[in-house]
C-alpha cells in the first residue's frame, strides 16, 4: 500500500520533465492500450489489431490487461512485436492494480493511454490523470451498462479523458447523452475486420442440409436462448437444418439444457472458441446475432466479409451494420418468433439471401475495412500529439515541434 500510495503521488511537473524536449526530433511516441484481460473476446481483437497496425515510426504500441487469464491475445500480439503485460489484478478490489498501472506507465514513458471496457477506463482514466499521461482516450463499445453505479463513474471521471472514441454513431449519440461528453472531444470510428482474411470466396456449400450459424460468446447480453427458440420453430419446418454455435461463455451449461428441452440438441452444435472463425463461417448458409445489447459486432462484420446473408436484432450499432431488406434482415431482441421468421425467410428465398449476401460484403468493403479502422485511429493520434505536445509528424525526420 504504502508503495503503491508513492507512486501515485508522481506529479504532474515530473510527467511534464518524461515529455520530449521541443528543440530536437523524437522517436516513436510510447503507446499503451488497456484492457481487462487477454481473452479472444471482441474488445481484445480489435485493440490487438489497432496496435499492431500503427504505424512503428511513429508510435510504439504496448498493451496491457488488469488480469491476464488465457494470455491468448498476449500471444498474438507478442508474435507481431508489440509488448504485453499482465497487471495481475487478483479480484475487483485489488487496490494494488493502482501501483502496478502507475510505475507501467512511469517505466515506459506513456504519452498515449487509450482504453478499452469499463474497468479499465475508470482505472485508466484516474491512474493516467494521477500520473501525466498527457493524452488519454477512452473507448466507447456498448450501449448496455449494468446499474446506475457505473453510468455515474463514467460520466463522474469523463473530464479525465482527452478525447473518447465510439464504435458507432448509435454509441455516440447514448454517450453523449448518458456520460455528458462535449462534442469537440468525441469521435465515431467503426471497428474494422480484414477484408483479406474473411472472404467470400473461403465459403463451402454443406451437402446435409442448411447450416445456421453464430460466433457470439455464451453470455446472456447476446441472448443464445432466444436464437435457441427460434431454431426449435425452424425445425418445424426444416428439419434438416442445423445450428452451429461458436464461443464459450458462463450461459453455455444452462443453453444445453434449453437445447435438450426443446428437443433440438442433436442439431446444435456447441463448438466452443475458436482461434480463427473463418474456416467456420465457410460451412455456414447463413449467420444470426441474437443480441439484447451490442455496440459493433465483430461477429457480424466478420459474417457479412464472408459473405454470408445476416439475420440480427436491431440494437444498439448492429443497425449501423446491417441495414434492414439490403445487406440483411433486423428483428426486435428478445422475440424468438420473429427471429425465427425471419431465418425461415432466407431459408425459403435463397436469391434473396445471396442478394443480401454480397450487399453485406460490398457495405463492408466501403465502410468497415480493417485498413480504414487503422488509419483513422492513426490521424486521430496525430491530431491529438500535435494538439497537446505540440508535435507533427516528418516522414524524414519523424516527430518535430510544432
Amino acid at each position: 500500500m504504502v508503495q503503491a500510495e508513492r507512486v501515485l503521488r508522481f506529479s504532474h511537473s515530473e510527467a511534464s520533465a518524461t515529455q520530449v524536449a521541443r528543440d530536437q526530433p523524437v522517436g516513436p511516441i510510447p503507446v499503451l492500450f488497456l484492457v481487462t484481460n487477454f481473452n479472444r473476446g471482441g474488445a481484445e481483437k480489435i485493440l490487438s489489431r489497432l496496435a499492431a497496425g500503427l504505424q512503428r515510426d511513429k508510435y510504439a504500441p504496448q498493451v496491457a490487461a488488469l488480469q491476464g487469464r488465457s494470455l491468448v491475445i498476449a500471444g498474438d500480439l507478442r508474435r507481431t512485436g508489440v509488448p504485453a503485460h499482465d497487471l495481475e489484478m487478483r479480484w475487483k478490489g485489488d487496490i494494488r492494480i493502482l501501483g502496478r498501472l502507475a510505475r507501467l506507465l512511469q517505466q515506459e514513458r506513456i504519452q498515449i493511454l487509450v482504453t478499452f471496457l469499463f474497468h479499465p477506463t475508470l482505472l485508466g482514466r484516474l491512474v493516467g490523470w494521477f500520473t501525466g499521461v498527457p493524452i488519454r482516450i477512452s473507448s466507447e463499445r456498448t450501449m448496455a451498462f449494468n446499474g446506475h453505479g457505473r453510468r455515474l463513474l463514467n460520466r463522474w471521471t469523463v473530464p479525465l479523458a482527452s478525447h473518447v472514441v465510439a464504435v458507432s454513431e448509435r454509441v455516440a449519440a447514448h454517450a453523449t447523452r448518458q456520460f455528458r461528453i462535449p462534442q469537440d472531444r468525441l469521435s465515431v470510428i467503426p471497428n474494422g475486420v480484414n477484408l483479406q482474411h474473411f472472404h467470400p470466396a473461403n465459403r463451402v456449400q454443406s451437402a446435409l442440409g442448411p447450416v445456421i450459424g453464430c460466433t457470439a460468446r455464451l453470455h446472456p447480453e447476446n441472448d443464445h436462448a432466444t436464437l435457441l427458440q427460434a431454431f426449435a420453430q425452424v425445425s418445424n419446418h426444416r428439419s434438416d437444418a442445423r445450428l452451429l454455435l461458436l464461443g464459450s461463455g458462463r450461459a453455455e451449461a444452462q443453453l444445453r439444457a434449453l437445447a435438450e428441452r426443446l428437443g433440438i440438441s442433436a442439431s446444435v452444435c456447441f463448438e466452443g472458441e475458436q482461434g480463427d472463425v473463418a474456416p467456420w463461417l465457410a460451412r455456414m448458409d447463413l449467420y444470426v446475432q441474437p443480441s439484447i445489447a451490442a455496440g459493433m459486432s465483430n461477429s457480424v462484420l466478420e459474417a457479412m466479409a464472408a459473405g454470408l446473408p445476416v439475420v440480427a436484432t436491431a440494437v444498439g450499432g448492429t443497425a449501423d451494420l446491417v441495414l434492414d431488406g439490403q445487406t440483411g434482415l433486423l428483428v426486435k431482441p428478445g422475440d424468438p418468433v420473429a427471429l425465427g421468421d425471419a431465418l425461415l425467410t432466407l431459408l425459403a428465398d435463397p436469391p434473396l439471401a445471396s442478394r443480401l449476401g454480397r450487399a453485406g460484403r460490398a457495405r463492408v468493403e466501403t465502410h468497415f475495412g480493417e485498413e480504414r479502422m487503422i488509419q483513422q485511429v492513426e490521424a486521430l493520434l496525430d491530431r491529438l500529439v500535435e494538439r497537446h505536445l505540440c508535435l507533427t509528424f516528418e516522414p524524414s525526420a519523424g516527430w518535430v515541434p510544432c
